[in-house]
């Protein structure tokens, strides 16, 4: 009783002490423990083809060759440390079953599937770090955007009258995001993954794959702003979805959630975790040297 009479006595100069930045992080609870997720924005491993103007000509990344094999085994290698309770993936929730199932086989050594889904991000990064981690499923919690009832003012008309609309902006930024997607084919096939990757995550890149959607918001007008409900219904709404499928992944307080998606998904769910107070966000590029 002395000892809670104390505090109580003291808190008031103990909350003047402290900035007011530091004040909110007591009223959140910062300093207990929460899940810890690890964000990774990859590229899709099977078949990703390198522009037709990058030399060499017409070549795909091939992540079942020696050398990209050993990079695959450092980048799992460095994952392990985050040490993952739970490993998500991008693939439908329906699918669960079927991914327990060859994960199974995978962790059995059957697994016999075509060389496309084998070179997969699935196989190459999640089913192995589960099974050098001895986790038993990964966890599909992909999500399309939903689909409503559009009121006569957003109907699929006002859509279709606005598809043709002319801007010369949306020529000009397509041109530089074409060329982009150059840069980016230029460097998949020619870096060693982890420095890919490493390119994909960084805070410029996972921005500007935010800002193509950007582009087309103004779309439509002040009465019918189509472009903006287009970000809304596809981009915003489905990584909303996906984010709160993650969090229904969650069953522990010590959860340690590895997020193996797109990269052009890294934008909003980072905005979302690190806006969220029920999580702690790890930054990736320590697992990505």
């Amino acid at each position: 009783m002395t000892k809670f009479i104390l505090i109580f006595l003291l808190a008031p100069f103990v909350a003047r002490a402290q900035t007011p930045v530091q004040r909110l992080h007591t009223i959140f609870e910062d300093d207990q423990v929460k899940p810890k997720v690890l964000l990774l924005g990859v590229f899709h491993f099977s078949g990703e083809q390198v522009d037709i103007n990058t030399t060499p000509d017409a070549l795909s990344v091939n992540m079942l060759l020696p050398e990209r094999q050993k990079q695959i085994k450092n980048l799992v290698d460095a994952l392990a440390k985050f040490k993952p309770t739970k490993i998500v993936i991008e693939a439908p929730p329906q699918s669960q079953a079927r991914y327990d199932s060859l994960l199974a086989l995978y962790k059995s050594g059957g697994l016999k599937m075509s060389s496309k889904f084998m070179a997969g991000e699935t196989v190459q990064l999640a089913f192995r770090l589960a099974s050098k981690l001895g986790l038993n499923t990964v966890y599909p919690v992909d999500a399309k955007a939903f689909r409503f009832h559009l009121s006569p003012a957003d109907s699929a008309v006002t859509f279709t009258k606005y598809k043709d609309q002319s801007d010369s902006t949306f020529d000009y930024w397509d041109a530089r995001y074409e060329a982009e997607s150059s840069l980016d084919d230029s460097l998949c096939y020619r870096l060693p993954l982890n420095e890919y990757l490493r390119y994909l995550n960084s805070p410029e890149r996972i921005a500007r794959s935010n800002g193509r959607w950007l582009i087309t918001t103004k779309r439509g007008t002040n009465q019918e702003p189509i472009g903006a409900d287009g970000f809304i219904t596809r981009y915003f709404n489905r990584n909303v979805r996906i984010y709160s499928n993650i969090q229904r992944v969650v069953t522990r307080k010590d959860d340690r959630i590895l997020v193996i998606y797109g990269a052009t998904h890294m934008f909003m769910l980072s905005a979302l975790f690190n806006a969220s107070p029920e999580f702690a966000v790890e930054d990736v590029m320590r697992y990505l040297k």
